[in-house]
């Protein structure tokens, strides 16, 4: 008997299914070990290697999968298997789990490597008859960005602790000057005021056009945008609109009119995914990832970490039968056959498609997969279909008594070629000219709407913050991330409060601001390309990362130069911060020194400004300021008292009523320390917090799902569990009865 082993049950489910029960098909459940994060090699930042061999880690087992590779192990003995498929995912982190198993497992007397793009019978057999090895260069490429990721975060996470900062990181750090940039070029944005005004007839949007480009006196915004339809004149806006609201039509004096195909996008990569979910149904990166996962190990979708176009001769010739039987021979293009992804591919898959492109709604999908899947094959059968072919057409206008003229322009579609594979996800657009018969000197009525014509005054908007999926899309322009961490990096800024989601737009917190300011700053050197944490150098690392994959670079040089460069500027940011006093220095000298006299303090910092002082010189002041003040209570830190006000806020209670529980009337008179009011305050607060009733939140109730679904129960039967109805009874909070099921439920995952 043959042992398959996948990375999830979902999957191992879906296989199974497949293969029948001569073969055992068993999950992972993802990594099974990885570097040590515990003990004293949990706490290194960097191992020994040597001219010809990366470093060597004792790997440490993730969480409970010692005892699942166990389980497996003894499974495989009691079936009698003799032979071991290891088919992980088909990327350099599922290579990783496969090197890793093939370890575990060599007992067995012979371990094979399979891949497969698409959870299909016939992809599944394929790769069974060309099984071959663990891809070394892959696993290289992954051990790398794990030796990178730790001495990056552990180092420079620790060097951000002076700041009271959680961390920093390879990928999300520059990927959060994406976002701090972007909030300061709204924060100086000069507003530049103008005047317009517009009128619809037969639905088309007609402009007053004030001034010809030539015009000294034409409507510039603050970086010499010209723009002919916006003015400063308000007596010439405001006559232009009382001779439209007057004559309420105008008259034709010139019409043209153009052709043009509209050619079919390649199908879905990972980026382009994210971008048009995003833009479509407003989902975050990570949720539009969890369903193409559960997608792609049902067998719906290929792999959906990719960043090539490429699709199998075979897929293609599937859709265009189905075009055929369809819609028509007529629609038929010649095809997207796309191409990988070329020096930046992390993994040369094909592009994200439906497996099977005759079926256009698979069963057993619920309402948000069925929406992506559809997206997803309308993407790939329009690659395959004919252009669609529209009309557009410039019109010029005049009114009686106006001197300057309207355009206005439409367009409508011809032929509709590859959009038919998107006639149930868009909207039809118009099919005819809404003026076909009309010519030059024929009158334009206006259309009898409320506020026709329109007269505006307004002025011009910041550049917008970054959406998720918008992120995304600078992320991979600039070569920062791939498709596996695309999703996971934004997730992390969310999560360590660098950034906040307002109503889907991005804007960095104070945190997210201090670190790109005030820490980032550190790092950097006079040549931007070799900052640590440049777009451009990080780049040149995911580059590098490609290259050892294909086999292109050596994966220890790669590895040697990047440890001798970070070296280099790890050590120049310290001896720099030890040149000055960190801003936690600065804090806690202010509230040391805030306990005793100014006489008193002149004997620990004599003449010197505390402010301009060394960071070491600092340090001894505030050692000796620890122990002077050693029996005295100091005031609470500014972060207390802002988690006390948080606390407060969440409960509607006043200021007032939550200082008066420990006495004090005002902030300023908390103590810190652990053992201060400050402290015994938060406690208060946070039990009062959890006592007090609320709703499950949105990410407890998606966690809960998941868990339902992998345990195979209804949603009654487990809310039950905990005595209530059905998710919306459920109750928020660490007592809540939605954190009790969330644990009741992973007690009764199924074994693998």
């Amino acid at each position: 008997m043959d042992l398959v082993v996948v990375e999830s049950g979902a999957k191992a489910k879906t296989i199974q299914k497949y293969l029948g029960k001569n073969v055992l098909v068993r999950a992972s459940n993802g990594h099974v070990q990885d570097l040590p994060v515990k003990g004293k090699e949990g706490s290194k930042a960097l191992w020994n290697h040597t001219d010809t061999e990366l470093p060597n880690p004792n790997w440490s087992w993730t969480d409970r999968s010692e005892a699942n590779i166990k389980r497996i192990i003894a499974d495989s003995h009691r079936k009698k298997v003799k032979r071991v498929m290891i088919a992980t995912d088909p990327d350099r982190e599922g290579e990783f789990i496969a090197w890793r198993l093939s370890e575990l497992l060599s007992d067995f007397p012979e371990i094979k490597r399979i891949t497969f793009n698409e959870i299909t019978k016939s992809a599944i057999q394929a790769s069974l008859e060309s099984a071959g090895s663990v891809d070394m260069n892959l696993v290289d490429a992954a051990k790398v960005r794990r030796f990178m990721d730790r001495l990056i975060g552990y180092r420079t996470s620790r060097f951000a602790r002076s700041w009271s900062l959680s961390s920093m990181g390879r990928v999300q750090t520059p990927t959060l000057g994406f976002v701090v940039n972007r909030e300061k070029e709204i924060q100086k944005f000069v507003p530049t005021p103008y005047w317009a005004v517009q009128a619809l007839a037969s639905s088309i949007d007609f402009r007053v056009r004030f001034h010809d480009r030539d015009d000294p006196l034409a409507w510039k915004d603050d970086k010499g945008k010209l723009d002919t339809h916006r003015t400063n004149n308000t007596s010439l806006a405001e006559e232009a609109f009382k001779a439209l609201e007057s004559e309420n039509q105008m008259t034709i004096t010139s019409l043209s009119t153009n052709e043009y195909n509209r050619r079919p996008k390649p199908p879905f990569t990972t980026d382009t995914l994210l971008q048009a979910s995003g833009s479509k149904y407003n989902w975050k990166p990570s949720n539009t990832m969890r369903l193409a996962q559960g997608l792609y190990e049902a067998g719906h979708i290929t792999y959906m970490r990719t960043d090539s176009t490429r699709t199998s001769a075979s897929s293609r010739q599937s859709a265009k039968d189905y075009i055929s039987s369809k819609w028509g021979d007529e629609f038929l293009g010649k095809g997207v056959v796309g191409k990988d992804a070329g020096s930046g591919v992390q993994d040369a898959h094909e592009a994200i498609r439906p497996t099977n492109p005759l079926s256009e709604e698979p069963k057993g999908l619920d309402s948000s997969q069925l929406r992506l899947y559809r997206l997803i094959w309308s993407r790939f059968m329009a690659s395959q279909m004919s252009d669609s072919r529209w009309s557009s057409m410039k019109i010029e206008t005049k009114l009686a008594n106006f001197i300057r003229p309207l355009d206005g322009d439409t367009k409508w579609r011809v032929l509709p070629g590859w959009e038919l594979a998107f006639e149930k996800i868009d909207k039809t657009p118009p099919v005819s000219c809404p003026i076909k018969d009309k010519s030059e000197q024929d009158v334009l009525s206006l259309d009898n709407k409320v506020d026709n014509p329109k007269l505006i005054e307004d002025q011009t908007k910041p550049p917008a913050r970054y959406t998720q999926h918008g992120l995304v899309t600078l992320m991979k322009s600039k070569g920062i991330g791939r498709p596996s961490t695309y999703a996971a990096t934004i997730k992390k800024l969310l999560d360590r409060k660098y950034c906040n989601d307002l109503k889907g737009k991005l804007k960095p917190t104070d945190q997210g601001v201090m670190l790109w300011d005030e820490v980032i700053p550190f790092y950097e050197t006079e040549e931007q390309d070799s900052s640590l944490f440049s777009t451009s150098f990080t780049s040149t690392m995911e580059s590098k990362l490609d290259q050892i994959e294909t086999g292109k670079q050596n994966a220890v040089f790669v590895w040697d130069n990047f440890v001798t460069s970070f070296r280099q500027l790890h050590e120049s940011a310290l001896e720099q911060k030890r040149s000055k006093p960190t801003k936690r220095q600065i804090e806690y000298f202010e509230r040391l020194s805030s306990l005793v006299s100014p006489d008193e303090l002149k004997t620990f910092i004599k003449d010197e400004d505390p402010y301009t002082m060394n960071g070491e010189r600092i340090g001894e002041v505030i050692d000796s300021l620890k122990k002077a003040t050693a029996d005295l209570e100091f005031p609470a830190s500014s972060k207390q008292i802002s988690y006390i006000q948080s606390l407060a806020k969440s409960l509607e209670l006043d200021d007032d009523t939550v200082l008066s529980t420990v006495d004090v009337s005002e902030f300023s008179e908390l103590t810190g320390g652990k053992s201060g009011t400050a402290s015994k305050l938060i406690g208060m607060l946070r039990e009062k917090t959890d006592e007090t009733p609320r709703p499950a939140s949105a990410k407890q109730i998606n966690f809960i799902k998941n868990l339902v679904k992998k345990s195979e129960l209804e949603e009654e039967v487990a809310c039950k569990l905990v005595g209530a109805e059905s998710y919306s009874d459920l109750s928020g909070g660490r007592q809540g009865t939605a954190s009790k099921l969330i644990e009741s439920l992973r007690k009764k995952q199924p074994k693998k």
